[in-house]
């Protein structure tokens, strides 16, 4: 395995950093277990060690949600459980590696620049990767049954994860394409309550933006649409539903990188709303999608307002439809796919 200081590195504090290493080191010999005596009693071992997974999600050889320690009045030392022989464990790195190199290829030749590369590979990971409900389910119970399906090999070669192999994938694959990608771990409210979620910051162009594939990724199995709210969010907008600590990880400040941003489709105005839905109903698209800026005022039923205000306008131009929407009033993000 080729392990490396990465983007979450930096936002550690020197002790942090220097435990980080020698953990680093660690997973770099596929140690079963190793001493950490000597790492400062400060130091949240188990930040760190998530910072060090987080920067290199190719290391897969053990079970990353039960990690121990045990304490003897001589020394101190990390567990790992679920540990790989060092030939399986090789074997595995191995095919990971072939995998993600096959994916790369194929959607570096659909891509022409950095935006159509990472979305392709955004499209790539909802199409060929399912939420793994049961492991969901015996997370909530304090119990994994499926540790791949929290790494990069359960999400690329099982095609199965939860929200950390989904993030782990996407870090692998952005950091063989050259980009600088992180992990965060926090909390996420997918519905109505909070609960530990992971997901990406991915620095392009010098700037941060966060990426949350796997609440995108669930999108897509409902509608069988791909979905882009979570794509390329400042810390602002993502943070109407996602808890972290921002100590640990770079501002991000900026939007452009967005679906919407780039494809004119961010909304700041009525009148500009307007604007967008008519056009719509006149090209009569498959998909309608929209993020509305939080300037807009919208009444407390905003997904059937916005879903009547496309069918106004479509049913002008054709005589029946049928629509199936949803919105994101957290990512302010609307979608509709039109059946004629």
């Amino acid at each position: 395995m080729n392990l490396r200081e990465g983007l979450g590195f930096k936002y550690l504090s020197h002790r942090e950093q220097q435990a980080y290493k020698g953990i680093l080191q660690a997973f770099s010999l596929m140690a079963a277990s190793f001493d950490c005596s000597q790492i400062n009693r400060s130091v949240d071992l188990v930040k760190v060690i998530q910072t060090v997974l987080g920067d290199n999600p190719s290391i897969i050889y053990f079970n990353k949600t039960q990690i121990k320690t045990e304490e003897s009045i001589r020394d101190k030392r990390i567990i790992l459980t679920g540990v790989h022989s060092k030939p399986k464990a090789e074997k595995m790195n191995l095919a990971l590696d072939a995998k993600a190199n096959q994916i790369i290829s194929s959607v570096k030749a659909t891509s022409n620049d950095e935006y159509s590369l990472l979305i392709n590979l955004y499209h790539f990971l909802q199409k060929n990767i399912q939420y793994d409900k049961k492991e969901l389910q015996a997370n909530s119970r304090g119990v994994c049954k499926s540790p791949a399906s929290h790494n990069a090999y359960g999400a690329l070669l099982n095609r199965l994860a939860v929200c950390d192999g989904f993030s782990s994938a996407f870090a692998l694959l952005a950091q063989k394409i050259g980009f600088e990608c992180m992990l965060v771990v926090g909390h996420s409210a997918y519905s109505t309550s909070f609960s530990n979620h992971a997901w990406n910051i991915i620095k392009i162009q010098d700037r941060f933006y966060h990426v949350d594939v796997t609440w995108d990724a669930r999108k897509y199995i409902e509608f069988g649409e791909y979905s882009y709210a979570y794509f390329a969010m400042k810390d602002d907008e993502i943070v109407n539903d996602h808890k972290w600590d921002k100590k640990t990880t770079p501002a991000c400040s900026y939007n452009d990188f967005s679906y919407y941003s780039r494809n004119g489709l961010y909304i700041n105005n009525e009148d500009q709303l307007n604007q967008i839905i008519n056009a719509y109903a006149r090209k009569q698209p498959k998909v309608f999608r929209i993020k509305l800026s939080r300037n807009i005022p919208l009444p407390k039923n905003a997904e059937k307002y916005l879903a009547q205000k496309i069918m106004n306008e479509t049913v002008k131009f054709v005589e029946r439809i049928q629509i199936s929407y949803g919105w994101n009033e957290n990512a302010r993000c609307f979608f509709a796919k039109i059946v004629k």
